[in-house]
């Protein structure tokens, strides 16, 4: 599976999860702003999000060191979301320019061969004709010797 997608899907179990502790810790405590299970998520989600607008904040003591470990998994979520995307984006464009420098490596051997089988053939074609050559010296020196 794509690790964007694994990392999402991570992100949401732990929203998740902050939603109902966070719910179980505060709705029965009497300054709690969280009494229902709406609250909690909207307060999960502000703070993993590290947008945190203060409107409903923990008041337990638990409640608040969890608040301390949800901010911390907030800003490393991001990051290691924003590196994989960065990472993914740069692999592909590596791989292209890799494949662009690949064929081009390939299209100089092939015009490198091709050189080299023009060059062998014209030696090939000029052997041959120096062979013609020399075979018709050859013939014009017997038919002279023949005729005298």
């Amino acid at each position: 599976m794509n690790a964007i997608i694994k990392l999402i899907l991570l992100s949401i179990a732990v929203i998740l999860l902050g939603t109902f502790l966070m719910y179980g810790l505060e709705y029965n405590h009497p300054d709690s702003e969280i009494k229902t299970l709406e609250d909690a998520l909207w307060w999960c989600i502000a703070t993993v999000t590290t947008v945190g607008y203060g409107d409903i904040v923990p008041v337990t003591k638990l409640g608040r060191a969890i608040a301390i470990l949800y901010m911390g998994f907030g800003i490393s979520i991001i990051a290691i979301l924003l590196s994989t995307i960065t990472n993914n984006y740069y692999k592909k464009k590596i791989e292209v320019i890799e494949r662009k420098k690949e064929k081009e490596e390939l299209d100089f051997f092939k015009k490198e061969v091709m050189d080299k089988l023009l060059d062998i053939e014209r030696k090939h074609n000029l052997y041959l004709d120096l062979c013609n050559q020399l075979h018709l010296k050859i013939k014009d020196n017997d038919d002279d010797k023949s005729v005298k």
